[in-house]
């Protein structure tokens, strides 16, 4: 009946050795995870800095363009039509980088959302393996006699 009782209570440590060892291993892919997930939140926030300031410097090529025009024709650069120009190009381009620049960073907003919920989800790993094996162990343990335990005790001592 002792050896038994041993090997049952031995299978109960290891099993709740295994269910920490496997939330330990779920705990970090999900902390790995998270970190490269914040990585690719912060590239697109400085991708959302490239694609505004590629705009504003498509937008100035176009108003220089539209200079370049308005002078090789001997129109003044200040006249109400050259204002209406700058005016039209200037509205679409900052409509154009509005919705682009918005884009970039919402897909970066919802990276950093991924990788707060993975680095929740590790954090309560370890947790849930251990209370799920501790579950399995005290079912194991509950099939040995009070008296077979007990034993194992006196002889330790």
């Amino acid at each position: 009946m002792g050896a038994s009782s041993f090997l049952a209570a031995a299978g109960a440590g290891l099993s709740i050795a295994g269910g920490v060892s496997q939330g330990i291993q779920t705990k970090t892919a999900a902390q790995v995870e998270s970190v490269r997930l914040q990585e690719a939140a912060e590239a697109g926030k400085v991708r959302a800095l490239q694609v505004d300031a590629a705009f504003r410097e498509d937008l100035n090529d176009v108003q220089s363009t539209i200079t370049a025009i308005r002078s090789s024709q001997n129109v003044a650069f200040d006249s109400p039509t050259a204002f209406a120009l700058f005016d039209a190009a200037s509205e679409r381009n900052r409509r154009a980088r509005m919705v682009a620049v918005s884009n970039e960073r919402l897909k970066a907003l919802g990276l950093e959302g991924d990788a707060a919920a993975a680095w929740r989800r590790g954090e309560s790993a370890r947790t849930n393996a251990l209370l799920s094996s501790a579950g399995s162990a005290i079912s194991s343990l509950s099939k040995v006699s009070y008296g077979d335990i007990a034993g194992l005790f006196k002889g330790a001592a």
